[in-house]
């Protein structure tokens, strides 16, 4: 029986291009929470970012792994937490810098970002979407424990596949993934939002069988793999629907949703497809 429900948010949960779930969404997840059964995202966002997204709902965020597993709440309380290696970002970030068209954001815990690199002009609406707006372009990265940071980077793949082995190289200390186009994540070497998923699965005594997870992209992989009951949306990489057990509707069509309706009463036949 499943206990545990998470869900990747950007182009999973949260269609690209809408700045908050959908009502459908929000009516599933609460159905699901009366049956007993937790929720929470699974994401490379963090806490304070949330909120928008859901609508001031804390009912649908009090619980998640966040920060591709860097954080791990449980009703409000935040249970885990692992900071990304000072020295390697001021690493990153002087790489960054010599690149105009390049940034690299490390996120203060009210969610906002101070960023090294390309100024506020060029960033266009990205500004907004990656949560920079709020926080202070500097020279050199301010001096405070990092738990979330990223890159903004051009989003053709080979500039993207190119930038990846140079940051490897000049930071053996973190994985730089590709989440989105022009987007990287930084994170600790090895990580991923399995780590946090077992942290919050120790926690409520689950086994793998009782956590259902949902994603769609490279940094959702390894949770993809975690559990046989993964669920890559329509919209989701080659790679991220490999490794699903099961795939559901596209984001933009309230996959999730339609799925969580249906996990609520134990009852998935004709919802899902196997793979």
């Amino acid at each position: 029986m499943i206990k545990l429900v998470l869900s990747d948010m950007d182009d999973t949960l949260l269609p690209f291009g809408r700045d908050h779930v959908s009502a459908r969404t929000v009516a599933a997840i609460h159905a699901c929470q009366e049956c007993g059964i937790d929720f929470g995202p699974a994401s490379g966002r963090d806490y304070a970012e949330l909120a928008s997204f859901f609508q001031g709902d804390v009912a649908c965020y009090s619980t998640g792994v966040l920060v591709n597993g860097q954080k791990v709440y449980y009703q409000g309380e935040l249970v885990f937490q692992k900071h990304l290696d000072a020295g390697a970002l001021c690493r990153a970030a002087s790489l960054v810098a010599q690149r105009a068209d390049h940034l690299l954001v490390v996120y203060r815990e009210d969610g906002f970002g101070d960023w090294v690199g390309m100024d506020r002009g060029a960033m266009g609406p990205m500004y907004d979407r990656a949560f920079i707006h709020g926080g202070t372009r500097h020279v050199t990265l301010p001096d405070y424990p990092v738990t979330k940071a990223g890159i903004m980077c051009p989003k053709d793949h080979a500039t993207t596949v190119d930038l990846i082995a140079e940051l490897q190289e000049l930071c053996p200390e973190c994985d730089f993934v590709n989440t989105v186009p022009g987007w990287l994540d930084v994170v600790p070497r090895g990580w991923s939002k399995v780590k946090g998923i077992e942290v919050l699965a120790e926690k409520l005594k689950l086994a793998t069988d009782e956590v259902c997870v949902f994603g769609d992209a490279e940094n959702d992989l390894a949770m993809l793999a975690y559990t046989e009951n993964s669920c890559a949306v329509g919209n989701a990489t080659d790679a991220a629907k490999a490794a699903a057990r099961w795939h559901v509707g596209a984001s933009a069509d309230d996959g999730v949703a339609v799925a969580l309706e249906h996990i609520a009463p134990s009852d998935p036949i004709g919802v899902w497809a196997r793979r």
